[in-house]
């Protein structure tokens, strides 16, 4: 069941579960949970003419795999040009995962910034593919092709807190989206975790991602570039700042994220 089914799924029913070959740990893959509220959100809204611009994702518990997830919304305001929505993921009435997504309708004005184009030092084939290795990688990453062109694999015991890559979905179907992005952009790990000098359990809790607009279209083909450092870690969390590049360099998104590490357990 792959990543279209999943938003196949959410166009026709708001209940059901997540199969277990999206895990992630005891939990289902947050960039899934948390991709599938936003395209719950929008095709309940409807909001076709506005860009998505910012979303904070708090991700409150574990979503249990293989039962039943409830998809809910609620808008929390509605202007002329600013739209604001909140979405949750449910499991036995418990609120599991959360979003509140910002829209925005375009507006006329004489200040333009611009960010230069970025491009990788290294070409998809000179990068490092991320391996799927049965029971030693999340489940989940058998849906992306993930390649490295900065850092190294989680469990290296690297000194070095950046990790950066191409990435898409190992078996493209469609354009990408700003649900497709989301999805695409937590499939990495955390910037941490190349650190650690073993595998040990990280979890994302809060994720803050800004979607750059307007933007050139993409394919479903198409490479994404993710470039991620850690600004600061100590005492089990880190704070991570990453951006992500279109293939022709331009800047398609800013993404921060709180991230507990359990690598000692006190």
């Amino acid at each position: 069941m792959n990543f279209q089914f999943y938003l196949n799924k959410i166009k026709e029913t708001t209940t059901f579960p997540i199969d277990s070959a999206w895990g992630q740990g005891r939990s289902a893959f947050g960039g899934l949970t948390a991709a599938l509220v936003l395209t719950h959100i929008e095709q309940q809204t409807g909001l076709t003419d506005r860009d998505l611009r910012t979303i904070n994702i708090h991700f409150c518990g574990a979503v249990i795999l293989d039962e039943p997830c409830e998809f809910t919304h609620r808008i929390l305001s509605e202007g002329k040009s600013v739209f604001q929505v909140e979405g949750q993921l449910l499991q036995n009435g418990q609120v599991k995962t959360q979003i509140v997504a910002c829209f925005s309708a375009q507006r006329q004005s004489s200040i333009q910034v611009s960010h230069k184009p970025k491009f990788a030092e290294k070409s998809l084939t000179e990068a490092m593919t991320f391996p799927f290795v049965k029971d030693v990688v999340p489940d989940f990453v058998r849906y992306f092709d993930l390649r490295i062109t900065d850092g190294s694999l989680p469990g290296s015991g690297t000194k070095q807190s950046r990790l950066a890559g191409w990435m898409r979905f190992r078996d493209p179907t469609e354009p990408l989206d700003d649900s497709a992005m989301l999805c695409l952009i937590d499939a990495w790990p955390p910037a941490i975790m190349p650190m650690l000098d073993k595998p040990a359990p990280a979890s994302s809790i809060t994720w803050n991602l800004e979607f750059i607009q307007p933007r050139d279209p993409l394919q479903a083909e198409d490479y994404l570039f993710y470039e991620c450092d850690v600004i600061q870690a100590d005492f089990g969390y880190a704070h991570t700042e990453a951006k992500i590049f279109h293939p022709n360099g331009q800047l398609l998104a800013l993404s921060r994220q709180l991230v507990g590490v359990y690598d000692k357990r006190g």
